[in-house]
């Protein structure tokens, strides 16, 4: 399968996770603990505008029951779990005390009570609303703290009806102070509630976000020099008003490939990275960048999704794309977006890059939307090898051989920790190639230089080189090497 039909295979299916209402996979009966506790929710509800007098369970057979219901107009009907879950959803069914049935989840017959009044006075002394994306929102499982403007009921307000993804109508809204408006049904109010997803005190949680950032300008970050291993960074930095104190993960993106409109010049399709940028709106127009590297029509548009949104889109050749581009973030007003060139071919050979196309391929199936814990994984990561690597850069230029050992004594160290906390095959192989060519580069290096020392004499610094020598001895098993050593320390103590 080439790349291209691989990644339209992969956008399609992530397309299709989301896509229509979840088919009801719950049994239509119950087990005896579920039913009883059933029965007592429903006793003295209504149905219909009728009472319902009594509840109780009835055995349909081993371990299998419904409901037997008596409503106050005298009439008795068996109830199963399909139409009492169908019934919660359509206002058939009033829980005594203004509570409603939920049944969180299509593929099981558990359910949870909405004390509406108790989640009505939450929402209504709540200043903070931590929403949390879900369903084929590319930011599902995260979630992120708003201020809240006002709440109100989709009654009120003469909106048009609709249900969330498990068929329960929204009833609630939530207006957000930076223009977002938030609907809930019944079923996502208990969930907001189970979480603690209202509060009253914006400090309990962090950040907070009030009104959106204002991109003010979209800026090129030119290739930087090229590194040991060799590639080289360039990237794009978003400025906001403001700054923008929302962690990396909350800037998820995707590659997708896009059909060209009939009549255009050039390729039919195209494949382009989009990055989505949360909680933020266009200040002004914002120029566009034709050309960086391997990035062509860098542009920002606003999410036709969700208008307190923006998407950061760029054409782009995803054989090339061999490291996935990092976001940084703080407490400043620009959000970098980091990209990793190859510059020297020559460090792959045929079979390397067969190998590395093939790795890719892998990581965009497993890992087409990294976790937050995963992102950490990946940024400690580089972090260890960045610095390792800096290590070994100064160490070249380091005014003493004692300062080039210990810089790469300490590189060493740092590709070790690497290793450890290496996310994929890739990494490990890149962290433990850098170890032991170091393993075996600074032994080498020892023995070399005390070798010159003994050749000079009178010999400075004896216990210095033999500090140095029990180094070299602990990194390397060459014989040969190990020989040398311990005749070289022979002739520092003496005779």
């Amino acid at each position: 399968m080439n790349t291209k039909s691989l990644l339209a295979g992969l956008l399609l299916l992530a397309l299709g996770a989301g896509a229509g209402q979840p088919a009801l996979a719950a049994p239509r009966y119950t087990d005896k603990e579920n039913a009883l506790a059933l029965a007592q929710a429903l006793d003295k509800g209504v149905f219909r505008d009728n009472l319902i007098s009594s509840a109780f369970i009835q055995s349909r057979s081993t371990g299998n029951y419904l409901i037997k219901v008596v409503l106050d107009n005298g009439a008795e009907q068996d109830w199963d779990l399909h139409q009492i879950r169908n019934w919660s959803k359509d206002d058939s069914l009033t829980l005594r005390k203004n509570r409603a049935l939920v049944f969180p989840s299509e593929d099981t017959n558990g359910f949870v009570v909405l004390d509406k009044n108790q989640f009505a006075t939450r929402a209504l002394r709540a200043r903070v609303y931590a929403k949390r994306h879900k369903g084929d929102d590319i930011l599902a499982g995260r979630t992120i703290a708003f201020t809240i403007y006002r709440f109100n009921l989709i009654e009120l307000l003469n909106l048009a009806p609709s249900t969330d993804e498990n068929g329960y109508r929204h009833r609630y809204v939530l207006d957000l102070e930076n223009g977002q408006r938030e609907f809930l049904s019944y079923r996502e109010a208990h969930e907001v509630m189970a979480r603690d997803g209202l509060s009253a005190d914006p400090g309990a949680m962090a950040p907070v976000l009030t009104l959106p950032f204002r991109l003010e300008d979209l800026r090129a970050e030119p290739l930087g020099r090229m590194a040991d291993d060799g590639t080289g960074r360039f990237g794009v930095t978003l400025v906001f008003d403001k700054a923008v104190p929302l962690e990396p993960s909350l800037f998820p993106f995707r590659l997708y490939e896009q059909t060209r409109p009939a009549g255009r010049n050039g390729p039919d399709s195209r494949f382009v990275i989009e990055f989505t940028v949360p909680n933020a709106v266009l200040a002004k127009r914002v120029a566009t960048i034709r050309h960086l590297e391997f990035l062509n029509g860098v542009r920002v548009v606003t999410d036709p999704e969700n208008q307190v949104r923006l998407l950061l889109k760029a054409e782009v050749n995803p054989d090339v794309l061999t490291v996935p581009p990092q976001v940084e973030t703080g407490s400043s007003q620009d959000v970098r977006i980091t990209f990793t060139k190859v510059i020297d071919q020559s460090v792959f050979d045929r079979k390397a890059l067969e190998e590395a196309e093939l790795r890719r391929r892998q990581d965009r199936m497993l890992h087409a939307t990294l976790t937050a814990e995963e992102i950490t994984a990946r940024k400690d990561f580089q972090r260890l090898m960045g610095t390792g690597r800096d290590e070994v850069d100064r160490a070249r230029n380091a005014p003493t051989f004692g300062q080039q050992v210990e810089l790469l004594l300490a590189a060493l160290a740092n590709f070790r920790a690497a290793a450890e906390t290496a996310y994929d095959d890739r990494a490990l192989q890149d962290a433990l190639r850098e170890r032991n060519q170091l393993s075996v580069r600074l032994p080498t290096l020892i023995v070399e230089h005390v070798g010159a020392a003994l050749a000079r004499p009178p010999v400075q610094d004896a216990a210095g080189l033999q500090r140095l020598l029990d180094h070299a001895a602990a990194l390397t098993r060459d014989e040969t090497l190990l020989e040398t050593i311990a005749r070289y320390k022979g002739r520092l103590v003496g005779p």
